[in-house]
């Protein structure tokens, strides 16, 4: 039974013998050349396709820590925005009492209230404003007082703030500012 290449396998073998010793050293040798050409340039393709597959893993390593860093900032913004609704939910500050009894509590006399109305802050939100006036108040005084105000466990906020010192006695201050507080509206 023939192989289907026998012939040129008959063929290349009388060709072999045919040869010089010193031909076929040199076919031998182009031979192995060309076998290890063949060999070095498939592992340098295997080797950059690895590079381009490691490249690839890093960029989207480096994608997930993105997204990582943007998860964490979406919770902490999320949260924020939770603490902000929970002190705007339920009864409205009535600014005017909430500031006389802060005033009374530390022993201060306010010069004049005027309330500034209401407006709309945002959707669904609204904003209630009061003006307020000091006359005379030493500074560690009107400092306590505004730090008092912001810690309401409701949302109560000092938007404005305008001190003048006195001609007349240079330890106490004129303080004028404006309060806030903040509500969702009824939909």
């Amino acid at each position: 039974m023939a192989l289907p290449f026998q012939s040129a396998i008959d063929k290349a073998t009388q060709s072999w013998s045919s040869l010089s010793l010193r031909e076929r050293r040199m076919l031998a040798l182009l031979f192995s050349a060309f076998v290890v050409t063949v060999l070095f340039m498939g592992f340098a393709s295997m080797r950059k396709s690895m590079a381009q597959h490691d490249e690839s893993i890093a960029e989207k390593r480096l994608q997930l820590q993105k997204v990582a860093v943007l998860a964490a900032g979406f919770r902490e913004a999320e949260l924020a925005r939770t603490r902000i609704e929970s002190r705007i939910r339920g009864t409205p500050v009535r600014l005017f009492s909430y500031l006389e009894d802060i005033a009374k509590k530390q022993s201060l006399a306010i010069g004049d209230m005027q309330d500034r109305g209401s407006d709309s802050a945002g959707d669904g939100i609204q904003r209630s404003t009061v003006e307020v006036s000091f006359a005379q108040i030493d500074l560690k005084s009107l400092i306590n007082f505004l730090n008092e105000i912001e810690k309401s466990p409701h949302l109560v906020k000092i938007e404005k703030l305008r001190v003048r010192h006195r001609n007349d006695n240079p330890d106490l201050l004129d303080a004028n500012f404006t309060v806030s507080t903040y509500q969702l509206t009824q939909s």
